[in-house]
This record gives C-alpha cells, structure tokens and sequence, in this order.
C-alpha cells in the first residue's frame, strides 16, 4: 500500500513539475536583439535539435543588419517620386534623376505650351553641369517642332550650353530636314570649320548613314571633320563590322580613309586583340596600315606595355613600327621610363626613330629634363630636335622660376645652359 502511494506520489509530483516547465517556456520570449542565456554565444546560429526539428535561434548583429537593409531596400522600392508632386515640382527636383524623369516625360509630346514649361523650369535650375542633360532633352525635343527658334533661344546661352544646345537641335532637324538644316549651317557660320555640321552629321547618320558619309567627306580638312568622322564610322559600327569596312573602302583615299581604318583597327583590337594582331600583320605596308597599326599598338599597350612592345618590336623598320612605338611609348613611359628607355635602346638611332624618342623626352621632362635632354640629342632631324630641345629647356625654365619664387633651388636648374 505504502509502495502503491509512494508511486503515485511521484508520478504526480513529476506531472505537476513537467507542466509548470510548459507554462514557464511558453511564456518566456527569448530575444532576438542579444544572445540568450540558453546556449553559448559563439553557439548561436549553429544550434540544432538532435531531431533535426526547428528551434528558435537568437539573431547575430550580422543578421540584424542584413534585415534592417532589407527593409530600407523594401521602402526605397515602395517609394514613388511622382506621389504627392506635380510635375512642375518634380521638374524642380534637387533629385537629378526625378529631375530628368520629368523633363523626358513632359518633353515626349513637344507640343508649344509642353516646350514653353520646360523652358522656364531649365532657366531656373542652377547655371551648372548638373542641368546639361536637362539641356540636351529640352533642345532636341524643341528641335523637333520649331528648329529655328529653338536655335535662336540657345544663341543666347554661353560656352558649352550653347554647343551643347545647337548641336541637339541641328541634330533632330536633320534626322527630319536635313537639307534645311544644312542650308541654316551655312547661312550662320562663317569660315571653312563649320561646327553646325557636327550634330547635322550626328542625325544624318541616323536616318541616312551614306548621305551624312558624303556630307562629311566634302568638309575641309580639320577638327570638325574629324568630329564628324568619327560619328559616322561610329554608326557604322553599329550596323556591323561589314558595313563599316565598305564604308572605309569606299572612302577617298588620304586622311578620312586612314582615320576610318584606324577607328575600325581600335574597335576590333577592344573586342578581340588577337584578330585586330593578325589583321594588321596581314596588311601591306600603307598609310592604312599605319593608322591600323597605331590604334590596336595603342589599345595593347593599355593592357599589358610589355607584351606591346614585343609586338611592334618584331615589325620591319617602317613608318608603321614607328608610329606604333609611338603609342608605346605614351603608355609605357608614365608607368616604367626607365624600362622603356631600355628598350628604346634596343634601336639604333635613325628617321623611324625620332617619334618614338620625341614622344619618350615629352613624357619624362618634368620629371628628369637632363636624361630628356640627353634623348634629344638623338634625334636625327634637326629641326625636330631644336624644336624639342627648346620645349624641354621652357619646362626647366618654368621650373626653376617657380622655385625661385618660393626661395628654393631647383635640382636641374644647371639642365637649362
């Protein structure tokens, strides 16, 4: 009897301890800001029940910020610029991209009263680099409607806002009149480099490549042809590697067709170095190849100088290793001038050399006249080498006046006698 009520007695007193340990734990919280008590920290995050089952883990710091960026993220992505503003407002905004969001929104209908808008809110934004692409959308899309006006009003703007603005406009109405905007270039500009071709090309070649090509070759040698050039292999690119060497072959021999070359050379040496190699080894020696051979000696160079070098070293002695070397060099020395100057040596002095050299004395001037001095010398021309010599001695001149004037001495103050 005694054994039965022990028995019992026991197996109550357990019953009654099991459910107040229920009752504790399901009451308890066990944070998730700092480690529980339970289990060692460093165990934190790692724990598991032998069944495998779920428990609850305390979050590491680690943890805590993943979450709280999540939750930034989640109201970032939430949040809607336009809410609560009027377009005016967002037009306004310090945001540059709600900024510019609005202006392309309310511009994509240039109707007057839309033009009218974005007119004033630009003259309104602050006078800086910040409102260009505001400019450039407000100025092509005015182009569109009313070209002239729209290249009357940016007359009176100043510097780069006003190129800026005559190229976009004289861009849209040449993709629309080109014949009417070429008209309004000539009427406007006087002298041979007119720059009002320089967007008319731009939309020319948008709507018709070989009408902007043709425009582009009657330009006069010099910078806006250049420009211009440029632009119309770029497009040409665009339509495919095929369609820009016909365009090169078609193109009257000299400098457009060389520059054309040279374009296509750089581009294939961007996407495949190894097939722009062989395509230039592959070429006859030519004022083609000599462009070719400069762009793709000067994209390796950017890659890897050392590997450059070995390349346009193993060229026959030609104007194409000279102006190769050139490209070199420019790299090379900023980085390494003593190990490009080694390698300068490897060559004996002669007509093909002098680039290579006057490019090297140009670049290590500042930094050690008397070595680019003694390099000057080299020189086999001689009215490069005066003409270089006497840049080198204006850099040490102007160095030693500087010093002069802070009461010091310069080092290569005696490289000038």
């Amino acid at each position: 009897m005694n054994k039965i009520f022990l028995i019992i007695f026991w197996l109550s007193s357990a019953l009654f301890t099991y459910w107040l340990g229920m009752e504790h734990g399901m009451n308890r919280v066990i944070s998730l800001d700092e480690p529980t008590a339970l289990m060692p920290e460093e165990s934190i995050g790692k724990i598991q029940n032998a069944d495998a089952s779920p428990v609850l883990v305390a979050a590491t710091k680690e943890t805590k910020e993943k979450n709280v960026s999540l939750s930034k993220k989640q109201e970032v992505i939430k949040e809607d610029p336009r809410e609560g503003k009027s377009l005016q407002q967002r037009m306004s905004s310090s945001n540059p991209v709600t900024r510019l969001q609005a202006f392309t929104e309310i511009l994509q209908n240039p109707t007057d009263d839309n033009v009218a808008t974005a007119l004033e809110l630009y003259e309104n934004l602050p006078a800086d680099p910040s409102r260009f692409s505001e400019l450039r959308l407000l100025a092509f899309s005015w182009g569109q409607t009313d070209p002239q006006a729209a290249l009357e009003w940016v007359e009176s703007l100043d510097g780069f806002e006003q190129r800026l603005g005559s190229n976009s406009v004289l861009d849209a109405w040449a993709r629309e009149d080109a014949d009417s905007a070429i008209a309004w270039a000539k009427e406007n500009f006087e002298g041979e480099d007119n720059p009002y071709f320089v967007g008319i090309i731009h939309g020319l070649a948008e709507s018709n490549l070989f009408k902007a090509t043709d425009l582009m070759t009657s330009l006069p040698y010099g910078r806006v042809r250049g420009r211009a050039a440029s632009i119309v292999m770029g497009k040409a690119w665009e339509m495919g590697e095929g369609v820009a060497l016909h365009l090169a072959d078609n193109l009257p021999e000299g400098s457009v067709q060389n520059f054309a070359f040279g374009e296509i050379a750089e581009r294939i040496a961007k996407e495949d170095l190894p097939r722009a190699v062989e395509w230039v080894d592959n070429m006859e020696e030519s004022e083609i190849k000599v462009a070719a051979s400069e762009d793709v000696a000067k994209r390796w160079a950017r890659e890897n100088p050392v590997s450059a070098s070995e390349w346009v070293s193993a060229m026959p002695e030609s104007e194409s290793r000279s102006e190769s070397m050139e490209e070199v060099v420019r790299v090379w020395a900023k980085q390494d001038p003593v190990a490009t100057a080694e390698w300068l040596n490897q060559f004996p002095s002669g007509e093909f050399m002098d680039e290579p050299i006057t490019a090297f004395v140009r670049e290590v001037a500042r930094k050690d006249p008397e070595n680019a001095l003694t390099w000057a010398q080299s020189i086999v021309d001689m009215e490069r080498r005066n003409r270089v010599e006497s840049e080198v001695r204006k850099i040490v001149n102007r160095a030693n006046q500087k010093a002069e004037a802070k009461g010091k001495v310069s080092p290569s103050q005696d490289s000038g006698k």
